[in-house]
């Protein structure tokens, strides 16, 4: 029988992510939460193995052979895990210049995949070279200024992930919030109208919610977004009757805003339509407004999620700037403090 005790790391850490889970997913605590019960697991799983490896390496040597195995091409998945990263925003990044063309944001993955490669050869090699007392102090700064930002990323990733997770069925909403991208003059772009059609998806799963279609005119439109998505939704079978448009929004934040001044139910269960890459920073600004949301997302092709991902993040980093300075500047203290203390004493 598996001691209890051994089970105790994998039953703390699911509860951890049950009441997060149910208390308030849309935050980084769902990734962390996540992460903790990926801990709790390997741990337990590790405990059980400890204790009963003799009698696994008697009665069961294959298991052991199939465990190894996997441990060591954890490790090296691991290690390599960088250089993959690396690449593979390189490769999509390429591939997205080449179908949507050139612009700095869409060089965003092309200078993410370098800026690993740096971080990985050349500064280090750099520092090594100079060996100079204030050089290794501020590369140990943006050690640790990168460390977190690669961490938070992380958190970012797996959150966004675990909110397009939906247990429940999507049904009893009172508002369908379908968020705009952007026009070709007064045309709805493919982008736009894969969000328009998850919507209507939604729509006929809740015939009694009201779909809302926000976006206002911003440059070279000719009409504004929420127009133009409401003529589509029409000519696409929406209900005439439960269909309207917020057209004074210029960004996701006003979208949100204007949006919430239309609904039927205030208080109610509302579904914020948008791309995949987007649900998680709308949630965000939902939750921030008071709104009681869950986000569903539309396809779009992988080469532009993971450059649009990264401008997401950069999005979610300008929004919470104050809090991000806060704490950079206690993980930071320590060493500044030290830093401090040495050259007086010197």
């Amino acid at each position: 029988m598996i001691n209890f005790l051994f089970l105790l790391p994998f039953l703390c850490t699911l509860v951890f992510f049950i009441v997060i889970m149910t208390a308030e997913p849309r935050s980084l605590w769902s990734g962390a939460s996540f992460i903790a019960l990926l801990f709790g697991t390997a741990l337990s799983a590790f405990l059980i193995l400890a204790r009963y490896s003799v009698w696994l390496a008697q009665n069961a040597p294959w298991l052991i052979a199939i465990l190894v195995v996997l441990l060591v091409a954890t490790v090296i998945v691991l290690m390599m895990f960088p250089a993959m990263l690396a690449v593979i925003f390189f490769v999509e990044g390429i591939r997205l210049i080449r179908r949507e063309g050139f612009s700095l944001t869409n060089c965003l993955s092309i200078a993410f995949s370098i800026f690993i490669v740096l971080t990985m050869t050349l500064f280090p090699w750099i520092v090594a070279t100079l060996n100079n007392p204030l050089i290794n102090f501020l590369y140990l700064i943006a050690t640790i200024i990168v460390g977190y930002f690669s961490f938070l990323l992380g958190l970012y990733v797996i959150s966004a992930l675990i909110n397009l997770m939906h247990i429940r069925k999507a049904r009893n909403f009172d508002q369908i919030v379908v968020l705009g991208s952007g026009l070709a003059g007064d045309k709805v772009t493919p982008l736009l109208a894969s969000r328009i059609d998850a919507g209507l998806v939604l729509a006929k799963k809740n015939p009694n919610a009201v779909l809302i279609l926000s976006g206002g005119q911003g440059p070279g439109e000719t009409v504004p977004e929420g127009f133009a998505m409401k003529q589509y939704a029409l000519q696409h079978g929406a209900n005439p009757a439960r269909t309207i448009s917020e057209e004074n929004s210029k960004n996701t934040l006003e979208n949100l805003q204007f949006s919430y001044a239309l609904f039927p139910v205030s208080n109610g269960k509302t579904a914020i339509v948008t791309t995949r890459y987007h649900v998680f920073r709308a949630l965000l600004l939902g939750k921030s407004l008071g709104i009681r949301c869950s986000g569903y997302g539309a396809k779009t092709k992988w080469y532009f999620t993971l450059n649009a991902l990264l401008r997401e993040f950069a999005a979610y980093l300008s929004e919470t700037k104050a809090k991000q300075f806060k704490i950079l500047f206690i993980l930071l203290m320590p060493f500044l403090t030290a830093a401090i203390i040495n050259l007086i004493l010197n």
